[in-house]
């Protein structure tokens, strides 16, 4: 097995080294925590006709917070025109009593990982377009990824299980206006590939934007359908059978909406829209309204308010930041749970200095409590994200990523201690060094499993250094 695995990996080496040309490794997309009522346009600085660059990386990974493995990785990208490309080739590796091992659970098939869990992760990522353009297309890993205006789908991300599982999704928007007919426009997400669990999407019109009524000419109506066909598949089959839902093995998550948006000021110094949204989960079992206003002063800073109306066991953004590590607690809340209804609130704040710095804050929470009853509902205590980027241009050489994403704000020590209390809690960092074509790289993350035996809490790192050549 182990020389098949070898063969393998110098063949897709080959490989790579046959191709000439590629696209530089595009940045990180800027963390939006909340979702923006106004469409932020793509820049339209036009990408390079044809490049090539080719990332190797040494770094030392540490799985299940004991194994530990060197890595070796080859990260070429490339590009014409719109469209990009970039393969990751890991190969992990250890001397153990002076015998070289690998690590075979990257390359080979088991139980639960399949021949495309293992081998779409090759593709970093695939890319047509930027987000925010008439047509965008990226398969890869998601960092933020919001339909509409976020109530269902709201910074969702399917790289929680990074470094030791790579998940590669797609992501495909197509607006009207690509043909001169901006009546419509579509955007639709698929979380894995491999195995097709968070699938779903969002059609749009804007009904008089032929007609020449200033305001409502940009009035957007939308449609939005989200469905998980795995809501346990990340937990064990005895979580779910206790979790109180019917036949859990064939349950499917839903969430249906119809939402608007209505842009009212457009122009700098200050723009501003109006939102909403109504919303069904699971056919109907539990729904939740809301009704927000947000936009932009000054082109920097960016607020956001929401009024939230939530029925009877309703989650509001059921597919959020964290629902991968989430979405076996929150299922069988929709489906079985007793959490009576409550008006709720949520709030942002943020910044953006063009590419150097940005920082955006988003608190949301109930008026009282939902359920006194129950204490350990998340729902009835306040939930806090927060997004800080630096970009390479405020310190020569350093870029940084911070995501800190609290639930259960008050429920133990107090609104501020309870900020740093890791229960329901999910931290990434990740930092850069650059010299020359040298980058080291620094990533942590902490999450919680709810099912995990002893320590629920799972901490994965990593250390890269790399270098890039570009041809």
């Amino acid at each position: 097995m182990l020389k098949k695995t070898m063969a393998l990996l110098c063949l897709m080496i080959a490989m790579v080294a046959a191709v000439y040309a590629d696209d530089v490794t595009p940045p990180s997309p800027s963390p939006s925590p909340s979702p923006s009522p106004v469409p932020t346009p793509a820049p339209e600085s036009a990408p390079p006709a044809l490049s090539f660059n080719l990332g190797i990386g040494l770094g030392y990974d540490v799985f299940n917070e004991t194994d530990g493995f060197q890595r070796l990785e080859l990260k070429p990208d490339f590009g014409v025109g719109e469209f990009g490309i970039g393969l990751s080739i890991i190969l992990h590796f250890r001397f153990v009593s002076g015998t070289l091992e690998f690590r075979t659970e990257d390359w080979v098939p088991d139980a639960t990982h399949s021949v495309w869990d293992l081998y779409l992760p090759i593709f970093r990522y695939a890319r047509y377009g930027q987000k925010g353009k008439p047509l965008f297309l990226k398969l890869g890993s998601m960092d933020d990824m919001t339909l509409g205006n976020g109530y269902i789908m709201g910074n969702y991300t399917n790289t929680l299980f990074l470094p030791q599982t790579r998940i590669v999704g797609l992501v495909a928007d197509l607006d009207g206006a690509l043909f001169d007919f901006p009546l419509v426009g579509i955007e639709t997400v698929i979380g894995n590939l491999a195995a097709l669990d968070v699938m779903g999407g969002r059609l749009y019109v804007r009904p008089f934007i032929f007609f020449d009524i200033p305001i409502l000419q940009n009035l957007q109506l939308g449609t939005t359908f989200i469905a998980d066909r795995l809501p346990f598949r990340y937990v064990s089959a005895a979580y779910a059978a206790g979790s109180g839902v019917p036949d859990p093995v064939y349950g499917v998550a839903q969430a249906f909406g119809l939402d608007f948006r209505q842009p009212l000021l457009t122009e700098s110094p200050v723009t501003l829209a109006v939102y909403g949204d109504l919303v069904w989960l699971d056919g109907g079992k539990a729904s939740g309204q809301m009704a927000g206003f947000g936009g932009k002063l000054l082109d920097i800073f960016t607020y956001n308010f929401q009024m939230r109306f939530n029925g009877a066991n309703f989650i509001p953004v059921y597919f959020d930041a964290t629902y991968d590590v989430s979405r076996a607690v929150k299922y069988p809340l929709v489906e079985a749970g007793n959490s009576p209804g409550f008006a709720g609130w949520y709030a942002s704040l943020g910044a953006e200095i063009v590419d150097v710095f940005t920082i955006q804050i988003g608190l949301d929470g109930p008026f009282g409590s939902v359920d006194p009853a129950d204490p350990g509902n998340y729902l009835n205590w306040p939930h806090l994200r927060g997004v800080v980027r630096l970009g390479k241009g405020l310190i020569p050489g350093l870029s940084a990523d911070l995501i800190y994403d609290k639930t259960l704000l008050g429920k133990t020590n107090g609104f501020f201690a309870d900020l740093f209390d890791p229960e329901g809690a999910v931290t990434t960092v990740r930092v850069n060094y650059q010299f020359g074509p040298a980058v080291i790289s620094l990533l942590f993350d902490i999450r919680y499993v709810p099912d995990a035996s002893g320590n629920p809490w799972v901490i994965t790192s990593s250390l890269e250094s790399s270098v890039v050549i570009p041809f």
